[in-house]
Order: structure tokens, then C-alpha cells, then sequence
């Protein structure tokens, strides 16, 4: 698993995942067989199983995978990332990169593989929020917080950020929360202490945030040994965000 700025990618056996609600527009490739991949729609539910060598899926979508070989699994960045689709001639070339490079390929590499390149933020107001929650991950707890410190009123700040990030606050919140549970545990620290650290209540706690977030618990993922590289984990530089002063809520 290697976790980047705000990106993470993971390659390793297919993993036995429960149906689960992605935060980070996730691209899937098989190394070898195709997977297995449906999805859940609100007015047609579960879509007929399709088998794939590689596909893209939506941020805030429910779905199941099931694999019995090799996958690379890449997370985007939501706030610098592009979120529009890739068609299948990118992701099967993407792939073929992918395979060429081989499975100890770099988060960089893999990323390039695909022709994702960062796009600036537009609004420095939410990248200003974006850096604060890469200082204080377990803070602004409530949204109305986050809304202060970008100047904007809590309507207009939920807005500006799912428009800005593509993510509701609380999701965004929630996966760069998931980083800080990395970064403890590649630094030793335990479940226990990555729970702490993110702000979780308990180990059982983020262990059923974890399930949420990739289809199976913290526990089992590092039950299968794994290998975590930070690669200088970091978000938005701060060069990006305007120092200029802020209008007032009201005039915002």
C-alpha cells in the first residue's frame, strides 16, 4: 500500500471485499484475470456482474468486487485529481503501462500510467480548509467549524466543497482521516494508536470505518502482511493558497 499526496494506490492479491461506498474515484486493474465488478443504482439496483481488466469507480458509489487474482487498486486525490471519465481505450492503455512497469511500480508511476496529471484548486477558501485538515485531521467536527476558518457561511462553504473537492466535507474529512491511520501503523503504531490519532473513538470504531471505506477491516488487511509506503504523504502545497484577506461571510 502506498499512500501519496491524498492519492494512495495498493497492489497485491484480489481481496475478499464486502459491497462498500468508495470516497476516492478508484481505479481497478487486474494484473492477470479479469475481475468481477457490479454496481447499485437507486432505481435499478444491483447491475448484472461484468468482467473486467480494468475499470473506473465513481466516488460515493456502492459496489462489489470479487477477484481471484493480482489487482492494483489506484485511489484518486478528490480535491487536485480530474474526475472526469476516463474512456476504455485510456484504461486499457493505462493498463498495459501499468504492466509493463510490474507490480513494484511507484505511486507516481502507476498514476502517470493513466495520464493523471494535478489540476490546480480553483478556491483558495477550500484549499485553505483542505491544508487545515492535513494539520488537524480529527478537527472541525462540525462542518460549521470548517466554514468559519474559509470565510463563507455553512450553506454556501457545503456547497463551494462538494462543488471544489467532488466529495460532501464529512467524506473528505473521512479519507484523509484514513491517512493518518496509515502513516501510524507504518510507523508501528497499532490499531489502538491509529485510532487515537485519526480521532476515532476506539479500534472497533475505525474498524468499521475501514469497512466502509475499502470492503474489509483494518485487521485483515494487515493480516495479509502488508507493506505500507508513505512516499512523503502531503496535500495542496501551501504555496497555493492565496494569502490575500478574506471577505466577510456575508459578502461572500
Amino acid at each position: 500500500m502506498c499512500v501519496g499526496p491524498a492519492r494512495a494506490l495498493y497492489t497485491g492479491p484480489g481481496l475478499d471485499l464486502a459491497p462498500h461506498i468508495n470516497l476516492a474515484l478508484t481505479i481497478a486493474v487486474a494484473w492477470q484475470q479479469p475481475f468481477a465488478l457490479r454496481t447499485w443504482a437507486r432505481t435499478g439496483g444491483w447491475s448484472d456482474w461484468r468482467r473486467c481488466e480494468a475499470a473506473v469507480v465513481p466516488s460515493e458509489s456502492l459496489h462489489h468486487l470479487q477477484s481471484s487474482g493480482s489487482m492494483a487498486f489506484l485511489y484518486l486525490d478528490p480535491l487536485q485529481d480530474r474526475r472526469s471519465p476516463l474512456s476504455l481505450a485510456d484504461l486499457l492503455a493505462g493498463r498495459a503501462r501499468l504492466l509493463e512497469a510490474g507490480p513494484a511500480v511507484g505511486i507516481d508511476a502507476a498514476f502517470a500510467a493513466f495520464g493523471l496529471a494535478r489540476r490546480v484548486p480553483t478556491d483558495d477558501r477550500i484549499a485553505r480548509v483542505v491544508l487545515e485538515i492535513e494539520r488537524h485531521p480529527d478537527a472541525f467536527a462540525r462542518l460549521r467549524d470548517a466554514a468559519a476558518v474559509a470565510h463563507l457561511s455553512p450553506s454556501r462553504f457545503r456547497a463551494r466543497f462538494d462543488r471544489e473537492v467532488g466529495l460532501p466535507f464529512r467524506r473528505y474529512r473521512m479519507w484523509r482521516r484514513m491517512a493518518v491511520v496509515m502513516r501510524t501503523l507504518a510507523g508501528g503504531g497499532n490499531l489502538t494508536d491509529a485510532a487515537l490519532a485519526a480521532g476515532f473513538a476506539s479500534s472497533a470504531h475505525l474498524s468499521s470505518a475501514f469497512r466502509q471505506v475499502f470492503g474489509l477491516p483494518a485487521s485483515s488487511l494487515l493480516a495479509l502482511g502488508v507493506t505500507i509506503d508513505l512516499s512523503g504523504d502531503a496535500v495542496l502545497p501551501a504555496q497555493w493558497v492565496s494569502a490575500r484577506p478574506r471577505a466577510p461571510a456575508a459578502a461572500a
